[in-house]
This record gives structure tokens, C-alpha cells and sequence, in this order.
């Protein structure tokens, strides 16, 4: 059911709803329209409302009268209504005011034109209210105010509302003055009592505004954008980077020189902070909304421990430019997460990442839908190689530009201000998927064999040191061609065993991580249907590790089935305990070999069939 409610929150009973094609010039429209019972006492026959504006995209330009419609822009008329104040009125103006009234009308019929009133003048003027107002209790109504006819109206005016013991709020605004010298004002009653304001209540007086008046920011107020072109980011990169960047101890010394010179000699690829960070346009997100209804959150309270952090993270990503100070009427909060810290670090000091809380406008933004690729598929082409190399992005989505329309979308708010990102930023809905999207496209033609991604977490692999770094080469040539630059912090170059996205990589195979294997086997026997689901759905990752991993644990699936009672049995015991057991082991899966001979393993029983491939080398390998 439809509600129309006024701006005091009014509910206006209608009789009934009618579908109308109008016309504005030469643009028709089509609009739901409803019949009231209210008596609007207006010249009008017909009034659009918020929604209309909304669906249509119609900007109402009240500096220029016009109304923008796409391309089209139509002309608007200024008719007051019918009951507010008119200029032949004069029933409500006081003794003093007519006679004040008549002295400048005097002044301007001797002249022959109309004069601008001087500040002094204005002082001497009020501000009342042109109509009787009612204001319920909470409520909000737009007022109008009338001045003397005499002031221009192109003379901008400042009105400043006194204090009042009623309760009412008017805020202090900028005005231009109506043909029918009227301002226009919203104002609030913040009690719980109906407030009644009378006619010709006198609000307060004007003063003129001049732009020469507005005071310039001190240096200090002055945020500064970074503002260094690609060649100067190029050359600050190349200052900062150091041979003890990178960690290559594990080489000998001729390896790990000749590998030292190939990455110092990429230095454009390389990022130590903010302000070299790459920038690229390659893939632009777009964050279309399933309405435009602004969003609006208070921002959450900083921890102690993180305020320094917070403010040393926000100056430098502003002087990044990375994000920048907004006005927007969109606003989330920002949380600050705690990130733990390495063992081996020195520095004592806690880190923390900083996140905005971008769930309520998720849940009104459109789904960008690609198909990401399936980590079980990447692991098995890349598994079984003797070196790897695994490259993370500094700040991955950080280096995808934002659509100026965008940028307002994505505001967030803190202690120290409100902010808008220029960059993606991370926990809005799509960034993942559309950073997916940049990768693949910048990768196009190389990935394969030899190299595959995830995300910003890039692995190549080589049987050969010299096989890797003519990959590495043309890895880093793509980064730069798309203006993309890796954490050399978090590079992990020429190992023979690496840990990539929870399997650890070898030239035997691949096998789960010893991280992965502890949360398995540290697993507590499960209590409920709960914890056995989050059991079996943490070996669901490993499952094509383990063998007749469906016998094992059908007792387990049992008890996750509908209208099924848990009840912990001995047979659900002893597949907790076996599935843990072969977890322990790591069990290692090969890649395939096409130059060795291939057995069908099969077999069935009442609660499982399966059919494998199998090769032998010195034993059966399952494959």
C-alpha cells in the first residue's frame, strides 16, 4: 500500500490512483498520479514528487530556473502560490513598517529606480513570518519569511534567526530574495509540544553578504594532493629501493646477485609507499545503486591504542591523494582491525588495517557478476614445479581509479572528518571482483603454465632459476604497461617449497599447509550439528586429498541430514579420528604424467562408488 506523507510526516488519505502522460515542452512523461482528499488551497492542479526526480534524473537548477532532464533543459516558471504572502498586502505590515515602507518607496519615486539598501538600513529592517505555522511535535516545515519590498533581489542576504524561548530551530542561510520578497527556510521543533508561531512574529534582521568577507584557510587547514607525474614516482621508487628489500639469503651469492640486478632494474614496478603506489584506468568500477536515497551512518569510536595510527594513516592517504575530504550525503563508518604482528619484527609498536563498513549501501549496490577461477584447478597447473615465485600488489585496490560520480557513493566518516576514496577501496561490494577482472586482463597471453593468480597474490613457477626470471620479466613488463606496483616486503622469490593459498607447493606435488593441517587436527570433537558442519566444510578443501574421503565420513554427513537427531556414535567417533589421522599425514597428490602408463581403480558399495586414475612411478600415487 502507497503512503503519501507531508513534510511534517503527515499522512494524506487518498481515493484513489491514475496512470497520466503529460508533456513539458516537448518531452513526454509518464507518472502515477493520486487523487487527495486535502484541500491544498494552491494554484496548482498537480504536484510531482521525490520519486518522480528520482526515476526520471531530474536536477532542479535553481540558480540557473531551469529544470535538467538528460541533455534537455527546461525553463521554470517562478508562480507563487495563491496563499502566501503578495506584494499587494499590506494588512499584516505594522504602523512603523508602512511608514518605514513609504519613506523608501518616496526615495525610490524620486530617484526612478530601485536602490540597493545599505547595511545599516537592513539592520533596521525585520525578518517575519508570513504565515500563521503549526509545528507538531519532532516535526519539520519549510516557512516563508518576508523582507521589505526594497531590498534588490539580486542582493544576496544573510539571515541570522534570534534565539527563541518556544523551542523552534531555524539554521543561519545564504538567501537570494523571490519576486514576492519572500525567503524560504525550514524550521524544527525539537520538543514534544505543538508550537504555534503567529504571523508578522519577527525572526530577526539581514545583513548583506560579500565574498571579500570569507576568510582564506590557514596553511595548516590546506590538505596537500600529491601531485608528482609518473616520471618523479618513477624516480622516488627508484631512491627508496634497496638490494635489502628483497629476501634472497636462501640463494648463493652468484644467484643472488644476478637475481638482485633484475629486480633493481624493475624498479617501476616497485612500491614502498602510498605516494608511488600505481594508478591505472584499465578496468573502471562502476557502483550503480538500486536507489539514490542517500545513506548516512555516525562514525564509530577509535580505540586509544589505534588514534595515532588513524591519524598518521588518513594524512598520508590524503597526501596520496588516494582519498580526499567530501561533502558528500553519503557516509560510513571506519573500523580499525589489529593485524598480527611477526615475530621477527623489531618494531613494537601495533599495526592496525583500516576498513570502512561498507555493509549498508552492499546491500543496495548491483552484483557485477564474473566467474572467478577455482583454486583446486590453479594449484593442480602449477604444482609439481622446482621454483617459485609468489608477487603481491602494495595495496591492491588501492590502484584502481574511481569514477568521479563514485567517489561521493563510497564516503566514509571519522574523528578527524568526512573523506571520499579516489581509489577502489577494500569491503565494497565488487571491488574483488572487478580487481579479478583488471588482473586477467593485464596477465592475458602469459598466464598458463607457468604463471597464475588469485586475486593480487601472482605465483610463477620454473623448474629452472633461468626459466624463472625470463617469466619474472615478462610478469613485471605487464605491471608496468598497466601502471600496477608490488610490496617488495612481501615478495617471495626462488624457493623450492612455497605456501600458496593453504597448499604447500613442491616438486613432488602439492599437500595441505601445516597452518591448514593444525586447525583439522586441533579441531574439537563436535558438540552439534553446527560445529560438524563447519567440520566437514573445512575438509571439503581437502577432500580430493583423501581417499574414499566419502566412506570416511558418511556417519559425519548422516548427521547432517533433515530430521536427523544428533546423536555422537562410535562410528562418528572413529571417522573423526581417521579423517584427523590422514590430515596429519599430509598426504601429498602428484600432478600427471602423460608418459607413464594409466589404471582405473574402481569400486562401490551401499553408501559410496567411485572410479579413480591412477599412475605408477615407484608406488600408486593417487591422482
Amino acid at each position: 500500500m502507497v503512503r503519501i506523507k507531508t513534510i511534517d510526516n503527515t499522512v494524506v488519505p487518498y481515493m484513489s490512483a491514475i496512470n497520466l502522460k503529460f508533456k513539458i515542452v516537448n518531452k513526454w512523461f509518464s507518472n502515477q498520479f493520486f487523487v487527495t482528499l486535502n484541500s491544498w488551497n494552491a494554484q496548482y492542479h498537480a504536484i510531482l514528487g521525490y520519486d518522480f526526480l528520482q526515476r526520471n534524473k531530474v536536477v532542479i537548477d535553481t540558480v540557473n530556473k531551469q529544470l535538467l532532464v538528460g541533455n534537455q533543459k527546461f525553463a521554470l516558471e517562478e508562480n507563487s502560490p495563491t496563499n502566501v504572502y503578495s506584494e499587494t498586502t499590506d494588512c499584516d505590515i505594522s504602523e512603523s513598517d508602512k511608514n518605514k515602507k513609504e519613506n523608501f518607496q518616496q526615495i525610490n519615486n524620486n530617484i526612478g529606480e530601485k536602490v540597493d539598501v545599505s547595511e545599516e538600513t537592513f539592520h533596521a529592517l525585520n525578518v517575519k513570518i508570513a504565515n500563521n505555522i503549526t509545528l507538531q511535535p519532532f516535526s519539520t516545515e519549510i516557512i516563508n519569511l518576508k523582507i521589505p519590498k526594497n531590498i534588490s533581489k539580486n542582493k544576496d542576504l544573510i539571515f541570522i534567526p534570534k534565539k527563541n524561548k518556544l523551542g523552534y530551530l531555524i539554521n543561519e542561510s545564504l538567501n537570494v530574495p523571490t519576486n514576492a520578497n519572500l525567503l524560504h527556510t525550514i524550521i524544527e521543533n525539537k520538543t514534544n509540544k505543538v508550537i504555534h508561531v503567529r504571523k508578522n512574529t519577527i525572526m530577526d534582521k539581514l545583513s548583506t553578504f560579500d565574498v571579500n568577507d570569507i576568510m582564506s584557510p590557514s596553511d595548516s587547514e590546506i590538505y596537500q594532493i600529491n601531485n608528482l607525474n609518473l616520471n618523479e614516482m618513477h624516480k622516488m621508487s627508484r631512491d627508496q629501493l634497496l638490494k635489502s628489500d628483497f629476501k634472497l639469503d636462501h640463494l648463493n651469492d652468484t644467484d643472488k646477485k644476478d637475481m638482485q640486478e633484475l629486480l633493481l632494474k624493475n624498479y617501476k614496478v616497485f612500491s614502498k609507499s602510498y605516494k608511488t603506489l600505481g594508478e591505472t584506468s584499465a578496468v573502471i568500477p562502476e557502483f550503480s545503486l538500486l536507489h539514490n536515497f542517500p545513506l548516512q551512518t555516525k562514525p564509530y569510536s577509535i580505540p586509544l591504542m589505534a588514534k595515532k595510527y588513524a591519524q598518521q594513516e588518513i594524512n598520508n592517504l590524503l597526501a596520496a591523494g588516494i582519498i580526499e575530504p567530501s561533502s558528500s550525503s553519503y557516509c560510513f563508518p571506519v573500523i580499525f582491525i589489529k593485524i598480527k604482528q611477526n615475530p621477527n619484527d623489531s618494531n613494537s609498536e601495533p599495526k592496525f588495517r583500516m576498513v570502512v563498513d561498507y555493509r549498508l549501501l552492499n546491500n543496495i549496490t548491483e552484483i557485477f557478476k564474473i566467474c572467478l577461477p577455482k583454486i583446486s584447478e590453479i594449484i593442480k597447473n602449477i604444482a609439481g614445479r622446482k621454483i617459485y615465485c609468489v608477487l603481491d600488489l602494495k595495496s591492491a585496490f588501492f590502484q584502481i581509479k574511481l569514477r568521479d560520480e563514485d567517489k561521493r557513493k563510497l564516503a566514509f566518516c571519522t574523528e578527524m572528518g568526512n573523506f571520499q576514496p579516489t581509489r577502489l577501496p577494500f569491503g565494497s561490494k565488487n571491488s574483488t571482483l572487478y580487481f579479478h577482472t583488471l588482473i586477467s586482463k593485464c596477465l592475458n597471453g602469459i598466464a598458463g603454465k607457468n604463471v597464475q593468480f588469485f586475486l593480487d597474490d601472482i605465483i610463477i613457477a620454473a623448474d629452472s632459476l633461468c626459466e624463472i626470471k625470463v617469466t619474472l620479466q615478462q610478469v613485471f613488463d605487464r605491471l608496468i604497461k598497466f601502471n600496477l606496483t608490488l610490496d617488495p616486503a612481501k615478495l617471495q622469490l626462488c624457493k623450492s617449497e612455497i605456501t600458496y593459498l593453504g597448499f604447500d607447493l613442491n616438486a613432488n606435488g602439492f599437500s595441505p599447509s601445516e597452518q591448514n593441517v593444525n586447525k583439522v587436527t586441533n579441531f574439537p570433537r563436535p558438540k552439534n550439528l553446527k560445529q560438524v558442519q563447519m567440520f566437514l566444510g573445512m575438509l571439503n578443501y581437502f577432500r580430493g586429498l583423501i581417499y574414499d574421503y566419502a566412506g570416511i565420513v558418511e556417519p559425519l554427513v548422516k548427521l547432517t541430514k533433515k530430521n536427523t537427531p544428533f546423536v555422537w556414535l562410535v562410528e562418528c567417533e572413529n571417522a573423526f579420528n581417521t579423517v584427523q589421522e590422514i590430515i596429519l599425514k599430509k598426504p601429498t597428490l602428484k600432478n600427471f604424467d602423460p608418459n607413464l602408463p594409466i589404471s582405473l581403480i574402481i569400486d562401490a558399495s551401499k553408501i559410496a562408488i567411485c572410479g579413480i586414475l591412477l599412475q605408477k612411478k615407484t608406488m600408486f600415487t593417487i591422482l
